[in-house]
C-alpha cells in the first residue's frame, strides 16, 4: 500500500469558516473541473466533501466504461477521456460525494491529487485552506473508541440522489 493510501483529508468542522478556498485551488489545479463536493448542513454552512478512496470502490465497479479505476498507489482515479457522463457512479458511491451535475460531460471526482502526493506535498484543497480546517493525516489501522469530529453536527452533499 503506498503513502497516497495510507492518508486521507480530514476535515475539522470546528475550524472550518467556508471560504470555500479549497475548492477554488481544486477548480484551478484541474484546469477548471471541480473535483470537490460542497456539503451542506442544514443551512448553516457549506463543507467540502471528499472522496474516501475506497478499498473497494463501489463507484469504479459500476462504471460500464472502466472510467473510473484504482491506480497502483489506491486511489480512485478517473479517466476523463473514457467517461461518458451515464451517472452510475454517482449512483454507487454510498457516501454521495460524486454528485450527478456534470462539466463538460465528465463527473467530478477527487484524485486526491495524487501527483502532488506522490511527489510529497499534500493535496491543493488542504495546502490552500486558511483556518487550518483541512488535514491530511494517516489512516488509524487498529479499531478503537469512535472519534466525533466538530461536535454534533451531521452534514449533507447538496447533490442528492433521488
Amino acid at each position: 500500500m503506498a503513502d497516497a493510501v495510507k492518508r486521507r483529508i480530514v476535515l475539522d468542522l470546528d475550524r472550518c469558516i467556508g471560504c470555500r478556498a479549497c475548492g477554488a485551488a481544486c477548480h484551478v489545479g484541474h484546469h477548471g473541473q471541480t473535483n470537490l463536493v460542497p456539503g451542506r448542513i442544514a443551512g448553516v454552512a457549506i463543507l467540502p466533501i471528499h472522496c474516501r478512496h475506497c478499498e473497494h470502490p463501489a463507484c469504479a465497479a459500476a462504471c460500464p466504461r472502466g472510467a473510473l479505476y484504482q491506480d497502483e498507489s489506491g486511489v480512485v482515479r478517473r479517466s476523463d477521456l473514457l467517461c461518458i457522463g451515464c451517472r452510475s457512479c454517482s449512483l454507487a458511491c454510498p457516501f454521495g460525494v460524486i454528485p450527478d451535475e456534470f462539466v463538460r460531460h465528465v463527473s467530478p471526482k477527487c484524485d486526491l491529487c495524487v501527483e502532488r502526493v506522490l511527489a510529497g506535498d499534500v493535496p491543493r484543497c488542504v495546502a490552500t485552506c486558511t483556518a487550518r480546517a483541512l488535514s491530511f493525516v494517516e489512516l488509524k489501522t487498529a479499531a478503537g473508541e469512535p472519534e466525533y469530529v466538530g461536535g454534533r453536527i451531521q452534514s449533507r452533499a447538496i447533490l442528492r440522489r433521488a
